[in-house]
């Protein structure tokens, strides 16, 4: 059950670009509608699970990556929006890659010759659909701003890594979402364009809807609730269900077409920073299992 929970949550993930693209709201406006619509869902449930009182000092890395999240959100969003769906899956999906070039630096983390080999594969790819992509006529901007949503989430990951004294899952999710929110609210007002909203028909309503409640909301909250009943390795393993669900909706439901490059380069990074992963991770579940021992 739990494994058809998960299978279900990358499913909702890998819909969001083709969502994106079928509302009329600019990326700012959708990054910030998101949040806002999930806030109350998320609140209530952080209120059922009766979590203790957090201490404000322990907020501090969720507030730091909550904003991180809201510029995430909108860098993305904007991908989307201004390339290709499956390529801005591809190159967002380089984040494991940021946080194996960056870990050894900044937390101090031994990177084997797996993952730097991983590395290379992985930018090899990303340089196969970049150029793939400015053949066709895409800017620079969308596949710009892609590959920054991806080093903001890598950025939060490593936040997430050095938190020594966490909350749960809950609150840590409330505060981040509410922090996302919270951020993009003064360019938001600033920009003005959330206002076209009341222009938009009753499926594109639904749709902004199904963003806040159904992608973030539910997805968020069932995410998590896996951790406590599976291993790591195993989550880490169906996480890559997210962007492969990503890139069969946009040629289901938007017509695009995959070429030779795309699919090259999406096989090298998505196959190099899987086995990566999954090594990585039965490498840590190994070592826990002797030190328990």
């Amino acid at each position: 059950m739990n494994r058809i929970k998960l299978v279900l949550v990358m499913i909702i993930w890998g819909s969001l670009g083709v969502f994106t693209r079928s509302i009329p709201l600019s990326a700012l406006s959708l990054a910030f509608l998101r949040a806002l619509i999930a806030l109350p869902i998320l609140f209530i449930v952080m209120k059922m699970k009766k979590s203790d009182k957090v201490k404000w000092a322990l907020l501090k890395p969720y507030l730091i990556s909550g904003v991180l999240l809201g510029f995430g959100w909108l860098t993305l969003f904007y991908g989307f929006k201004h390339t290709s769906i499956s390529s801005a899956v591809m190159i967002y999906n380089m984040c494991p890659v940021y946080v194996m070039i960056s870990a050894p630096l900044l937390l101090k983390e031994a990177i084997s010759k797996i993952q730097i080999a991983v590395v290379f594969i992985s930018f090899l790819g990303l340089f196969m659909i970049v150029g793939n992509n400015l053949s066709e006529g895409y800017g620079y901007m969308g596949l710009a701003l892609s590959a920054i949503s991806g080093i903001l989430y890598a950025t939060i990951v490593l936040i997430n890594r050095s938190i020594k004294v966490r909350v749960d899952n809950q609150t840590a999710t409330f505060v981040q979402i509410f922090t996302a929110m919270i951020v993009l609210l003064p360019f938001v007002l600033f920009d003005g364009n959330i206002l076209t909203i009341v222009h938009l028909d009753a499926r594109a309503i639904t749709y902004t809807i199904l963003l806040g409640v159904l992608h973030t909301s539910v997805a968020y909250t069932m995410f998590f609730s896996l951790y406590t009943h599976m291993k790591s390795v195993e989550i880490v393993t169906y996480s890559y269900l997210e962007p492969l669900f990503g890139i069969l909706f946009s040629v289901i439901f938007v017509g695009e077409t995959l070429t030779l490059p795309q699919i090259m380069g999406g096989i090298l990074i998505l196959g190099s920073t899987f086995i990566g992963g999954v090594l990585k991770d039965r490498k840590l579940s190994q070592e826990k299992d002797l030190i328990q021992m």
